[in-house]
């Protein structure tokens, strides 16, 4: 009877894949003996703990809606249910899974409510509570069921071991572990392997992609966006020794034109962006400034300030160069960190066009990041020599830097670029770079500065 969230309104058993089938019938003994209904005679051990890994796009979440909302609905006593995940959005993404259910089969879960954080059947007195890494949240739980959202993201194993304790403590406890191929060996590699060779345990992978609803030109767009490491990890759900390298020095340094020139003023019949990544102590403070030819994306020039513990940077920097530039490159579009620079930002607005943007958060760094790995691929960005350099006995500049990055993805879905937390390696003229590039390839950016007249100049701007 269960329809499937939709605009076809389609049922279950129309759409169940035999890898979702074979999953769900080997768990089904489990939830009937967890809601004190009559197991059907098989001859096989009731099945409790479970690790299912599928790649990207395999209905997961989904599928384990179905199941979370049935023993919601079904179980002849009160039970409670903890569902986590590395961060509060994946985690929230079964609650809305289950809720979307509910939705289009009223029927069925009429008696289900809703609210943050929490999904309750006030007529059985079942709940599921679902928490993020709050470890504290997990220790002393005395769950019945317990699911593991996206366990290869987790970045930490103290919740996996606050909540495999938890599960212990209850005989009849079902405990789902839901990933994605992960990276390395380590603590999350060693659960894996030890579902896998546990007989106690039901052990599910999935090798490359299965469902008829991921398309070849799917894949083949999320080849060209990503690594080939990531590519195997998330679509093909393959383990990998490492993260992925973001690009190659050798792709990197293709971008480079020896013709061009860093530029100390620009034309007043251009438009430019200039992008501005801040840090007080430890990371680089980056200025730069392009503008977009045809559809190629130039540097025109990046400063680096380089903090010492002596000397940090002070914001002052931001706010001088930012005048600099205003003065020297007519129409300017300045894209500001929301969080670093919001004094700087309402100090300046009334002044110059300012643009929030929110650096290495949100959903905006994964549009940065693919956008910019793009470009450089397609050779659709030009910088000059030795652009972003810091004098040094190595070399430091934006062609290594870029070259050394390194492309990390969230439970989400998201991808986002990031460096190796050594001491030595940095990320910020990536970001600069990519905000400038993100939004001078923004069909609407352009358009909505074109009438900023050069009396911009002297402070004023003309919309």
């Amino acid at each position: 009877m269960l329809v499937l969230p939709g605009e076809d309104r389609l049922l279950l058993r129309q759409e169940l894949q035999p890898w979702q089938r074979t999953d769900l019938e080997s768990l089904d003994a489990g939830w009937l003996d967890l809601a004190g209904r009559r197991i059907p005679e098989t001859g096989n051990s009731i099945i409790r703990r479970s690790y299912i890994e599928r790649p990207r796009g395999h209905s997961k979440t989904s599928d384990m809606a179905i199941q979370i909302a049935w023993i919601l609905m079904a179980a002849k006593q009160p039970l409670v249910g903890l569902a986590a995940a590395a961060d509060r959005e994946q985690a929230n993404f079964l609650h809305d899974s289950v809720k979307r259910l509910a939705a289009v089969n009223p029927l069925l879960f009429s008696d289900m409510e809703f609210v943050k954080h929490l999904i309750r059947n006030p007529r059985t007195g079942s709940r599921l509570e679902v928490i993020s890494s709050d470890v504290a949240s997990s220790w002393g739980a005395l769950p019945d069921f317990v699911v593991c959202d996206e366990l290869s993201h987790w970045e930490k194993p103290d919740m996996w071991y606050s909540l495999l304790s938890s599960a212990a403590k209850k005989p009849k406890c079902v405990l789902t572990i839901l990933t994605n191929a992960g990276v390395g060996r380590g603590w999350q590699w060693e659960v894996r392997e030890h579902a896998r060779t546990n007989a106690s345990w039901y052990f599910s992978s999935l090798d490359g992609p299965h469902a008829p609803w991921i398309t070849d030109d799917w894949l083949a767009e999320q080849r060209s966006l990503l690594p080939e490491p990531v590519f195997e990890r998330l679509w093909l759900n393959r383990w990998q020794a490492a993260e992925g390298n973001y690009l190659t020095l050798s792709e990197v340094v293709a971008c480079r034109s020896q013709e061009r020139t860093a530029q100390d003023e620009g034309r007043p019949d251009r438009f430019y962006v200039a992008a501005i990544d801040y840090a007080e102590k430890h990371d680089y403070t980056v200025g730069c400034v392009c503008h977009l030819e045809g559809d190629h994306v130039i540097v025109d020039r990046m400063d680096v300030v380089k903090p010492s513990p002596e000397s940090p940077t002070k914001v002052a920097w931001v706010e001088d160069w930012m005048k600099f530039i205003a003065t020297q490159f007519p129409r300017t579009l300045f894209v500001l960190d929301e969080y670093q620079l919001l004094g700087t930002i309402q100090r300046l607005e009334s002044r110059f066009p300012i643009e929030r943007f929110a650096f290495k958060a949100g959903a905006g760094n994964h549009q940065l990041a693919t956008t910019l790995r793009q470009l450089i691929l397609q050779g659709r960005v030009e910088w000059y020599p030795h652009c972003g350099q810091i004098p040094g006995p190595q070399r430091d500049d934006l062609e290594t830097e870029l070259a050394s990055l390194v492309l990390k993805h969230s439970a989400s879905g998201r991808v986002r670029i990031d460096h190796h937390q050594d001491g030595i390696h940095h990320d910020d003229r990536a970001f600069a770079l990519g905000v400038a590039c993100l939004k001078l390839t923004d069909s609407d950016t352009g358009a909505d500065f074109l009438e900023i007249s050069p009396s911009s100049r002297q402070g004023t701007f003309l919309w």
